[in-house]
């Protein structure tokens, strides 16, 4: 496990070639700033998204991780300078595109209500919609859980492999990162910066 400043390390498990390879795409397509490099690690045959994510993260060269699924493509180019000035605040240690501050008993984010939930993704279902919730008026917003279709950390901490399946990882990874003493976060998107392939 390294923790170079200058890498972006974008980490997936990926059980559909064909989906990761349009999203191989959208990462290529994306600006990199001066000095950065990217590099993609795929995860293939997991146990378990955690369990992928545990073995990238100790494979991954970059401070920056971005986890994320394979049906979520980044169509924000600056996507990169985006996370790298939000990661400037030492106390920022995961970013989110949609979540709560306000979580529900049973754990599913966006059961929260209404005034309690916070970003925008493009999700692609048959038809194309915008799955909007507030916008942040200030540069972010803290929450107490993220969507998992993209977490992007700048420390390392484990990921919880009680979580043995494919859901509540990002809700046990929002909690971690709190109890850490970090903020976990959803920015202001001036246009959405993910779109959903839903299928």
């Amino acid at each position: 496990m390294s923790n170079d400043a200058s890498v972006f390390s974008f980490i997936c498990c990926v059980n559909d070639e064909d989906m990761y390879h349009v999203c191989e795409k959208h990462i290529d397509a994306l600006y990199v700033p001066e000095g950065f490099t990217v590099e993609k690690i795929v995860m293939k045959e997991a146990k378990s998204m955690v369990s992928g994510y545990n073995e990238a993260m100790r494979k991954a060269k970059g401070k920056y991780k971005i986890y994320h699924h394979q049906d979520a493509w980044m169509i924000e180019k600056q996507l990169l300078y985006h996370m790298k000035s939000l990661f400037e605040a030492s106390e920022v240690g995961m970013i989110g595109v949609c979540g709560t501050n306000n979580l529900p008993p049973h754990g599913v984010w966006w059961d929260a209500n209404q005034r309690d939930l916070y970003g925008v993704v493009i999700e692609e279902r048959n038809t194309i919609g915008v799955l909007s919730f507030q916008n942040p008026r200030q540069r972010y917003e803290r929450v107490e859980a993220i969507d998992g279709l993209v977490m992007a950390t700048q420390y390392d901490l484990p990921w919880d492999e009680q979580f043995d399946g494919w859901h509540f990882y990002d809700v046990s990874q929002s909690s971690l990162f709190q109890k850490a003493g970090l903020d976990v976060i959803v920015p202001h998107q001036d246009s959405p910066w993910f779109i959903i392939n839903a299928g």
